[in-house]
């Protein structure tokens, strides 16, 4: 392996606004919307499905545009993360980053599972799907390595080509549809016409099999946060505009219109459909009262080859060769998803731990700081990648053999907690900005000047999204959204008292890590959340999160010098002083700390090489570590 270099900062600014946005789409058009889509139809119905997604895609609008807003403004790296520290509670925050690592590491061996699942379609043995994933494992890990550049081309022709692929199947159901092709006849609108409907094998009824579907139609959109990620290694920070702007609504109207000509051509019924953790799908003998409409005579049996929706569209009605290109199509979409989501989880834990010093006296810290190490030649950071790549993917795939779960409910859990992590995220971004634009509420007479006018919402004078007259009310639709499904629909699926452990583990996994978490850091630290202070202090906030956006004109100093040494040694990349480095030269201008935050003693200084008085940096104390992330001593 090549020589690696620690470098703070040492990422390339190499994305471009549509490079953005299309590692965006990439990232969160993946398998879901085949496979979860089947899922959720064989529960409530074509009403239930599209109920479920356009819920789903609200509550994403919801939250989009309070991280549209925050991170158009502030364009910094570990956005979300920062965000969270700077208005809500830093302790939170470390959770927030640790959810949303482990979130996307689990995402990734799920849709690794699900891709190489989808080749039992061409009846491929089980060790042979074996060896495919450890194949889809190093592939994703040689093109994350190749460094930035190669990377964001990539996903930029990926996530075009993913786009194309959408309006394909779209075109392909509705031909199926008016039986321009296949010897299917026309469904037209029939199976439409069942509108909400509820398997009694799961559901007790249409409203509770719709609660049900909810939390399942949540793995389909994850990724729309993804930009927050790129900030770290956007060419402009100014080009996150669009993406941010645009991304919830886009992804919002790809799943509708497609999911709407999936069902149009599958009966919620369909014996190819997937079982939900196992239990038994409608009996097709039931009573039309039941069904809806009399089961249609296909041309073909689909049987169990396959469960993909848009599959069975084609397979059933007597089409040759292109159900299996279009099998094809979606495994590399459930890949191509896999190779974004490596890229998040990594740049996730970098940002964690990158302002470790691998010289500390501390062999953890030192162990630990190998993650913010960048590789000089691709730049990227390639131990993050690694332990991102392995902490989960190595293993859990193979859990199925020795145990009790089958390889289905394995993917099944994976997801479920996926998810439940990601909501959690969501939720910590919204209450961040409802505390923020509260703050800014109470100060609004004095957001005036070149730096501070662009944060005024009375009127909104900076950067506006769709929604933002409307705020903080779609902040708060998101936060209580979020929070409703990951403590109250989650549980829904065990009313019925069926699989009750496997359902219990989908449910409390995600939360009580988190919440175990939470408790440890502040037992450890005994501190409390950040107060909204007088104007000075949200004036000093302000400007320490506007000092992070990199390579931008520093309030109340002059502009950055070229890149030099710090006193460490190690490189500024453009820094006035080192925002998370080495005690700052007194000849240049600092900024103190956040203002609801102590500054640290001379002692404090003198033990601590890589924090200055002017950052207290969000990543893991060089004399604390508490389970994986632990912050500086205040």
């Amino acid at each position: 392996m090549a020589a690696i270099a620690h470098q703070r900062g040492g990422l390339v600014r190499g994305l471009g606004a549509w490079q953005i946005l299309f590692i965006t789409i990439g990232g969160t058009i993946g398998i879901g919307f085949a496979t979860t889509t089947g899922e959720v139809l064989a529960i409530s119905g074509p009403g239930g499905v599209l109920l479920a997604f356009g819920v789903v895609g609200i509550i994403c609008i919801c939250v989009m545009e309070g991280i549209c807003e925050m991170i158009v403004l502030l364009p910094i790296s570990n956005a979300m993360i920062e965000f969270v520290r700077a208005f809500v509670d830093p302790d939170l925050a470390i959770v927030v980053g640790f959810t949303y690592w482990y979130t996307y590491c689990v995402n990734l061996t799920a849709l690794i599972i699900e891709s190489v699942g989808l080749f039992q379609y061409w009846n491929i043995s089980f060790d042979l799907q074996n060896v495919l994933y450890v194949i889809f494992l190093f592939l994703i890990f040689g093109i994350n390595s190749r460094g930035i550049k190669v990377f964001g081309w990539i996903e930029l022709f990926g996530g075009i080509f993913k786009v194309l692929l959408m309006a394909a199947i779209f075109v392909v159901m509705m031909c199926i549809n008016y039986g321009s092709i296949g010897e299917a006849g026309k469904p037209e609108s029939t199976f439409f016409n069942d509108g909400v409907r509820n398997n009694p094998n799961v559901a007790s009824s249409h409203f509770t099999a719709v609660l049900e579907s909810i939390p399942l139609a949540i793995f389909s959109y994850i990724g729309i946060e993804i930009i927050t990620v790129t900030a770290f290694e956007a060419r402009n920070p100014s080009q996150l505009k669009v993406p941010a702007k645009h991304i919830a609504y886009i992804m919002m109207a790809i799943y509708l219109i497609s999911i709407g000509g999936f069902i149009a051509n599958v009966e919620w019924f369909n014996q190819s459909l997937p079982e939900f953790l196992a239990q038994p799908l409608v009996n097709i003998r039931d009573s039309i009262a039941v069904l809806g409409h009399t089961p249609y005579n296909w041309p073909v049996d689909v049987g169990s080859r396959t469960s993909v929706v848009p599959v069975i569209a084609v397979m059933q009605t007597g089409i040759k060769v292109l159900p299996g290109v279009l099998n094809g199509f979606i495994i590399y979409s459930g890949f191509s998803a896999a190779n974004t989501v490596l890229y998040v989880a990594s740049r996730t834990l970098y940002g964690l731990m990158r302002d470790l010093s691998p010289t500390d006296e501390s062999k953890i810290v030192r162990f630990f700081a190998r993650l913010n190490q960048v590789s000089p030649t691709t730049r990227i950071p390639v131990w993050s990648l690694i332990v991102s790549l392995v902490v989960f993917a190595i293993w859990l795939p193979f859990l199925h053999l020795n145990s009790a779960f089958t390889q289905q409910e394995l993917q099944e859990v994976l997801v479920s907690v996926g998810s439940v992590g990601c909501m959690l995220v969501w939720a910590s971004q919204c209450l961040a900005f409802i505390r923020y634009n509260r703050w800014l509420s109470k100060h609004r007479l004095e957001l005036t000047g070149e730096h501070m006018a662009k944060f005024q919402r009375w009127p909104q004078t900076g950067f506006s999204s769709y929604a933002a007259s409307l705020q903080p009310l779609p902040a708060y639709i998101g936060l209580i959204a979020c929070l409703l499904i990951v403590l109250l629909l989650n549980s829904v699926s065990m009313w019925d008292a069926q699989q009750l452990k496997l359902k219990a583990l989908t449910v409390y996994l995600g939360p009580a890590l988190c919440l175990l978490l939470f408790i440890v850091l502040k037992l450890w630290n005994r501190r409390s959340y950040v107060k909204l202070g007088d104007w000075e202090q949200l004036r000093t906030t302000l400007t320490t999160l506007n000092d992070l956006i990199e390579n931008a004109p520093q309030p109340h100093s002059a502009p950055p010098p070229p890149a030099s040494q710090n006193i460490n040694g190690f490189p500024q990349n453009g820094y006035a002083a080192p925002p998370n480095g080495g005690p700052p030269n007194p000849s240049l201008p600092h900024l103190p700390p956040y203002s609801h935050h102590p500054p640290l003693l001379p002692q404090q200084v003198s033990t601590c090489p890589l924090q200055s008085p002017k950052w207290t940096p969000l990543s893991i104390s060089n004399n604390r570590i508490s389970a994986l992330v632990e912050y500086a001593q205040l």
